[in-house]
């Protein structure tokens, strides 16, 4: 048996010995019986109704925030019990009242009638407090405990998706250079040197679950400026409006949206890239849109890894709070990403 199982056995039992001392002795708020085996019934009697309440009305029906079905079966028990408790004292109380008045004889029934209902209310209602009160920290130590696994699992989920993000955007790049380098292009260790920036990114910064905007805002930039070294005579703007310093975003969180825009534009020949970030007081507006080469369509093979990875980000940092649209069409690709900061 459990310890706290043991101290709240004693704690009842320990009331339960001094609420037995009271009854014997003043009857606790009605007339007291000449027959001190009546005491004892209804002391058993204030027993059941207690436990009744306790065991079997709170949990069916108080927990269940059925009230009305609570009170009912609590107030219709209560009156049965006191008209018991009643009927063991009403002899008594009319053999020793010395007076014929029926006002004055009916006044005392009837006070004696409500003090034994007020007094098992009050022990009724104590013990729904106590029920309450009890159930209420054991929620509460449940909810933080909850909470606390959550918390452990989103930082688990959030980890393992930046891993994927890295992984996949390096696995990019150094395809990039593969390429480069088996034609022995000059280009290659400026490349390389670029992306060194990069990984400091991907390695240090990401590591945090948020970065400044401008954070991510250098990173697009070393990314574009990376792709500029294979692509000199590429159709591109990137756009920056409002204050950026004032919002913090993930890491990469639109990685894989300008990668996207680099692996499906045939940017060598009359393909464009435009990408814009616009901040706001209260949101943060991504915005891309480059045109389709219909042959990259069937020759770049895809896993979609880096576009699932952004999705599963957005879900876990910005649930309820983001909106994005994609518009896949024939000739133009555009991305829209409404991220709300407040």
């Amino acid at each position: 048996m459990k310890r706290k199982t043991i101290i709240e056995i004693i704690l009842h039992l320990l009331f339960w010995v001094l609420c037995f001392y009271f009854f014997v002795k003043n009857s606790f708020l009605r007339y007291q019986s000449m027959d001190i085996r009546e005491e004892y019934y209804s002391f058993l009697l204030v027993f059941a109704i207690i436990y009744i309440n306790y065991f079997i009305f709170i949990p069916q029906f108080f927990t269940k925030e059925k009230y009305l079905k609570y009170f009912s079966f609590l107030i219709l028990l209560l009156i049965i019990i006191t008209a018991i408790e009643f009927s063991y004292i009403k002899d008594d109380i009319l053999f020793l009242v010395e007076t014929n008045n029926t006002k004055i004889r009916n006044g005392l029934l009837f006070w004696n009638f409500f003090g034994i209902f007020f007094r098992d209310a009050l022990f009724a209602g104590f013990f729904t407090m106590f029920k309450i009160y009890r159930d209420a920290i054991k929620a509460y130590k449940l909810l933080k405990e909850n909470t606390a696994l959550e918390k452990q699992q989103l930082i688990t989920q959030i980890n393992m998706v930046k891993s994927k993000v890295n992984t996949h955007f390096f696995f990019n790049t150094l395809n990039s250079i593969y390429s480069l380098a088996l034609d022995k292009s000059d280009k290659t260790p400026d490349i390389v040197l670029n992306l060194s920036d990069l990984m400091e990114y991907v390695v240090s910064d990401s590591e945090n679950e948020w970065v400044p905007l401008d954070s991510e805002i250098r990173f697009i930039q070393n990314y574009i400026a990376l792709e500029r070294i294979r692509h000199q005579n590429m159709n591109l703007n990137f756009d920056i409006h409002g204050d950026t310093s004032q919002h913090k975003v993930p890491p990469m969180i639109f990685e894989s949206f300008v990668n996207n825009a680099f692996k499906y534009t045939n940017i060598n020949t009359n393909g464009f890239i435009n990408i814009k970030i616009e901040s706001k007081a209260d949101e943060i507006i991504f915005f891309s849109e480059n045109s389709v080469n219909k042959m990259a369509k069937g020759v770049v093979k895809s896993t979609g890894k880096g576009m699932n990875n952004t999705f599963n980000r957005l879900n876990l940092h910005y649930k309820n709070k983001h909106q994005l649209d994609i518009n896949n069409g024939e000739d133009i690709y555009t991305v829209k990403l409404h991220l709300k900061t407040k």
